[in-house]
């Protein structure tokens, strides 16, 4: 079979895939998976697609394990050695389960996927890699940004030096420039950083601007607990974008509490820090913020992840942001005890665990934090899949069935009919996740 090349006129595609298979049928599946949203290849043979690889560029090569001639694994390797950028699948058989896991560790393969595939797996994961490659695309666009506008800084510098020689009024028009470059970087860098808090807002169904009000209440604690003006300000970029590595992590990753979470799923959700201090180290200025994220999900005792450090052995503006972390995820309707607290209880909770998961101190000066402040850091809606709707939430989104047709429109009291009748929705979409955003109810004091 001839190597075929795939498109639609007309429509934009978010990314170019290559698949190999030596069995046409095979082939056609995989193509109708992809062919509508993405730009797809295909080649029935290893050599022919190392042939391809000679002219054209892809993101992604899904490769069956068991081919004529060349091998998946051979040919994963191959790309590994000439064309390392691209991410590399393998397709196998549960008989070639060994083989695969060797093919794995010598080819850097990013994942093998059993036979017979789930579609919905198989999709997801394609989506998952080009998200990822797109985020990471933007990193290194804005480090590029970011050292072209040092460059000019210094070069701005050098002029200012060389005025300096000639007359002072020389040396203060330099100096103004200077600072207005200055100033000018430092508004698009917050910028960016601004907009990737907007886009982790959309994909983990937070509201609008909490993250920023999350981020205040941390430089609040952190200026209260003694951090010098520099660890406040890298503590702030730390709580603004703590959450980056989630962005590449399932639905049925995010809206799950730890306790819900499968093994690997949990082992999948560890991973989120490490995967945020990566994409961060890129950023210069965000290097100190990366190690803060890498280590805000440790416990004081010890069993938190991904190191497992101890007390002190936690950078102590990781400690910070594990303590308010937690103060709003114990708000939330998903959260790692199976039940939200009210604000009031939240804060019972962190005291009573104070010296076992949090530093004592500096839960203490958190609470004394928490009585003078007024910015509200806790998001008042949350993003919720149907199986936890509950009577009594508030819509604030319309609830949109798989079919595309409204079924309850935004600010929608939820009743006991409305709760039965979503369970039925449920039922009747099974294997679909539906979700909804929901305004949290006012709180009650005791």
């Amino acid at each position: 079979m001839p190597i075929e090349s795939l498109g639609q006129e007309g429509r934009e595609k978010s990314g170019r895939i290559l698949l190999v298979d030596d069995e046409p049928g095979v082939l056609q599946a995989l193509k109708r998976l992809f062919f509508r949203l993405y730009d797809v290849s295909l080649a029935n043979s290893g050599q022919e697609a190392v042939d391809l690889l000679e002219t054209e560029k892809f993101d992604i090569i899904i490769s069956d394990m068991r081919m004529p001639g060349m091998s998946g694994a051979e040919l994963l390797k191959h790309c590994f050695e000439n064309h390392p950028d691209m991410v590399r699948v393998l397709l196998t058989g549960y008989s070639d389960l060994d083989s695969a896991i060797k093919a794995v560790n010598e080819g850097n393969i990013y994942r093998y996927i059993s036979k017979p595939w789930d579609n919905d797996q198989l999709r997801d994961m394609v989506a998952e890699v080009l998200e990822t490659r797109e985020l990471k695309s933007a990193n290194v666009r804005l480090s590029a940004h970011i050292v072209e506008q040092n460059d000019e800084l210094a070069r701005l510098n050098k002029e200012l030096q060389a005025k300096y020689q000639k007359s002072s009024a020389a040396v203060g028009e330099a100096e103004e420039k200077l600072q207005e470059a200055y100033q000018s970087l430092r508004h698009e860098f917050d910028a960016m950083v601004h907009i990737l808090v907007g886009t982790m807002e959309d994909r983990l169904g937070e509201e609008k601007g909490s993250t920023q009000r999350f981020a205040e209440l941390i430089r609040a604690f952190a200026a209260a607990a003694g951090l010098d003006e520099t660890q406040i300000e890298d503590t702030f970029y730390a709580a603004l974008l703590r959450n980056l590595g989630k962005m590449s992590l399932p639905d049925s990753v995010l809206t799950k509490a730890i306790p819900q979470m499968s093994n690997s799923e949990k082992s999948e959700y560890a991973r989120f820090t490490i995967n945020g201090q990566t994409s961060m180290m890129l950023l210069e200025p965000l290097q100190n913020a990366a190690n803060i994220i890498r280590s805000h999900m440790e416990l004081y005792n010890g069993k938190g992840f991904p190191d497992r450090l101890a007390a002190d052995a936690i950078p102590k503006p990781s400690r910070i942001l594990r303590i308010v972390c937690d103060y709003a995820e114990l708000q939330r309707e998903q959260n790692f005890l199976g039940e939200p607290l009210s604000e009031k209880d939240s804060r019972t909770y962190l005291i009573k665990l104070a010296g076992q998961r949090y530093d004592r101190e500096l839960v203490d000066i958190f609470i004394e934090t928490l009585e003078c402040y007024n910015g509200g850091a806790i998001s008042s809606t949350e993003r919720l899949n149907i199986a936890n709707a509950k009577e009594g939430m508030i819509l604030e989104g319309n609830l949109v069935s798989p079919g595309g047709a409204v079924l309850l429109s935004r600010g929608t009291l939820l009743t006991e009919r409305h709760v039965a009748k979503l369970q039925t929705l449920m039922r009747q979409f099974e294997g679909h996740e539906i979700f909804v955003q929901i305004r949290k109810p006012p709180q009650e004091e005791d």
